[in-house]
C-alpha cells in the first residue's frame, strides 16, 4: 500500500518527503475525471490557476500564458510520441544555463494538452535533469526518477529512495513501467547502493529552460 500511495498521490503533494508530486495517472486520473463530471475545477499548475482552464490546444498556448521570468522546456523522453512540456515559475541561472527545481509537466491525453504531473525537489545544487529516458528529481539525501506510464499518457515514479533521520534508506525501484507490486521491489540497500543510483543523476543533463522576457 505504501508504494501504491507513492505513485498515485495527487499533483502538488510530496512523494514521501519531498521529491516529486504525481499528477493524474491511475486512480488519481479517475478522480480527476469524476471532478470534471461534478463540475469541479482543480488546477494542476500556476497556468491553470491564472487561466481557469485545464485543457489546452497546444504547447504554444500554454507558453503564451507565461509571464516575464517564468520558463519552459520541451523534453524528449522514451515512451512518448513527440515532446512533453515542462513549465516553471522559478528559474535560476547556473553555469550559463537556466535551471529549475519545480515544474509542471504537460503532454497529450485524449486529444488535448493536459497536465501530467508536478516534479520538484528542494536543493538548487541538484536541478531537475534528464537522460532522455527519465526525469530526475534528486538531492543529497533523496533520489527520484520518473518515466513514461504504461500507456505513454503520463509520468510515473520509476525509483524513489530517501535517507531517514536514523541514517537508513528506504523506498522502491522499478525496471519497467508496471503498476504491479511484484514489479516494484523495495529498496533494501544502504549508503553505497544509494550513491550508485545517484550517479545516474550525476550523469544526466540538467534541463535548460527558455526564460520569458
Amino acid at each position: 500500500m505504501r508504494k501504491r500511495i507513492a505513485y498515485l498521490i495527487m499533483a502538488g503533494m510530496l512523494t514521501f518527503t519531498g521529491c516529486a508530486g504525481i499528477g493524474t495517472s491511475g486512480d488519481s486520473q479517475a478522480q480527476a475525471e469524476q471532478d470534471d463530471a461534478d463540475g469541479e475545477f482543480m488546477p494542476s499548475s500556476f497556468v491553470e490557476v491564472a487561466t481557469g482552464k485545464d485543457t489546452f490546444e497546444s504547447y504554444d498556448e500554454i507558453i503564451s500564458y507565461l509571464k516575464k521570468g517564468q520558463g519552459y522546456a520541451k523534453i524528449k523522453l522514451k515512451g512518448f510520441d513527440g515532446e512533453i512540456l515542462a513549465i516553471t515559475e522559478s528559474v535560476y541561472a547556473d553555469n550559463n544555463e537556466n535551471h529549475s527545481i519545480d515544474v509542471s509537466v504537460y503532454g497529450k491525453r485524449n486529444g488535448a494538452i493536459e497536465a501530467y504531473t508536478d516534479v520538484y525537489t528542494t536543493d538548487k545544487e541538484y536541478p531537475l535533469a534528464t537522460d532522455g529516458n527519465v526525469i530526475y528529481a534528486c538531492s543529497k539525501e533523496s533520489y527520484e526518477a520518473l518515466f513514461a506510464s504504461p500507456d505513454g499518457d503520463g509520468l510515473m515514479v520509476k525509483d524513489n529512495i530517501i535517507k531517514s533521520e536514523d541514517g537508513t534508506y528506504s523506498g522502491f525501484t522499478r525496471e519497467t513501467n508496471s503498476f504491479e507490486e511484484a514489479d516494484t521491489p523495495d529498496f533494501t540497500g544502504g549508503e553505497n547502493e544509494f550513491k550508485e543510483y545517484l550517479k545516474k543523476y550525476e550523469a544526466a543533463t540538467p534541463i535548460n529552460f527558455t526564460v520569458v522576457e
